[in-house]
């Protein structure tokens, strides 16, 4: 009895120590970040640009920003790229502190008064991304 016990208690230690590989990993560590970018809809001072990991649809607001930024890229429709979200609506806190989730409120004004709705095809969020302007994405090392 005490042998069984002891070879359980080593085969449980082997089990618990041991690293499962992901055959699905593609051994890089930009794939979670990566994001294919689905369209682009240019409004009159922004763009919408709908974002799409995993199974996930992100919808992003970007300023048109006309001014040359070196060392950018301008992301196109069917690429890969890495962004750096931030949820902008609804937001879950209020000077630091949390408040309760979204009372009804579907949409996130922006300038002159122009309203984005929520969607039911992306996430339940409107976010921005802090490393785009206008359709520029900053160049990664």
């Amino acid at each position: 009895m005490k042998n069984l016990m002891i070879l359980l208690s080593i085969g449980l230690f082997i089990s618990c120590s041991v690293s499962r590989v992901n055959k699905n990993s593609q051994n890089s560590k930009e794939a979670p970040l990566s994001f294919m970018i689905k369209k682009i809809k240019k409004e009159k001072s922004f763009y919408i640009i709908y974002a799409v990991r995993n199974d996930s649809t992100f919808k992003i607001i970007s300023k048109v920003n006309n001014a040359n930024i070196a060392d950018c890229d301008e992301i196109k429709s069917e690429n890969n790229y890495i962004l750096n979200l931030k949820k902008i609506f609804p937001s879950d806190s209020l000077l630091g502190k949390p408040v309760s989730p979204n009372l009804g409120i579907r949409g996130y004004s922006v300038d002159n008064g122009h309203v984005i709705m929520l969607e039911e095809k992306s996430h339940n969020a409107i976010y921005s991304a802090l490393n785009l302007r206008g359709l520029c994405i900053k160049k990664t090392d």
